[in-house]
């Protein structure tokens, strides 16, 4: 996934000052791309097993990933567990920056692991209704292994392939019109209609609106034709292109 960063070259040619009311810094708010990992209330011993489990295939793709921890599911006595689980997260090359939590113990824990707590934006209704959708990004070259590309309040189209490694990200759906051999995301911004669409689907991870699923987890007689990837009923369907 290439996240668009500023070109240094164009950014010396920008006319200053940046700032020109002085100010050292200003804060925005917006919708970033972070991995959602929701704790169950279990022994660290179990949730390491199904973290390895579950990361055997993708370390690469979220190795040093922003995550938001979901501990909506613990109750007071999982308190002395989260620091061992924050821990357990970076030891699997995730990186801890928030949570979320319902119980007051919980949360004063998390905060004790240095994570901060999530700003919630209100309710989804809202968020849809004041959705914003710009021109599609499109990406005419084949999108190379290692590379990050991220549609922001946007759809993707890939007009060629897709190597293995590389990342696609989009607030919107994604369009592939070649092979795609690397992961994508789409829906970032809780978009649950959003949709994936590959001429050839070869993926290595895909998720809408948060939900991950690795290839080993695809259903049997998907991998290299033709497809769509929808979330219907909380679960990521596949399906034929028309």
């Amino acid at each position: 996934m290439t996240i668009a960063q500023p070109d240094a070259n164009f950014v010396r040619d920008l006319p200053p000052p940046p700032f020109p009311d002085r100010t050292p810094l200003r804060l925005r708010g917006r919708v970033h791309p972070f991995l959602t990992v929701e704790i169950a209330d279990v022994a660290v011993q179990e949730l390491d097993c199904a973290l390895s489990a579950r990361l055997a295939s993708m370390a690469e793709l979220f190795r040093d990933a922003p995550a938001i921890l979901d501990l909506t599911a613990l109750p007071a006595a999982a308190a002395p567990r989260v620091a061992e689980a924050v821990a357990l997260l970076r030891q699997r090359g995730l990186v801890p920056a928030a949570f979320r939590a319902r119980d007051k113990d919980v949360e004063q824990a998390a905060l004790a692991s240095g994570l901060g707590r999530v700003l919630e934006a209100g309710p989804r209704q809202s968020l849809a209704a004041e959705r914003i959708r710009r021109p599609p990004v499109i990406i005419q070259e084949p999108v190379r292994s290692g590379q990050r590309i991220y549609a922001a309040e946007a759809d993707l189209i890939v007009l060629q392939s897709v190597s293995p490694g590389a990342q696609l990200l989009a607030d919107g759906c994604i369009h592939v019109y070649g092979a795609l051999r690397g992961s994508a995301s789409a829906g970032l911004g809780d978009d649950s209609s959003a949709r994936i669409f590959a001429k050839i689907l070869d993926a290595e991870m895909v998720s809408i609106a948060g939900l991950y699923l690795g290839a080993e987890d695809f259903p049997p007689g998907w991998a290299k034709r033709p497809a769509q990837v929808s979330l219907t009923e909380g679960a990521l369907r596949f399906a034929p292109l028309p």
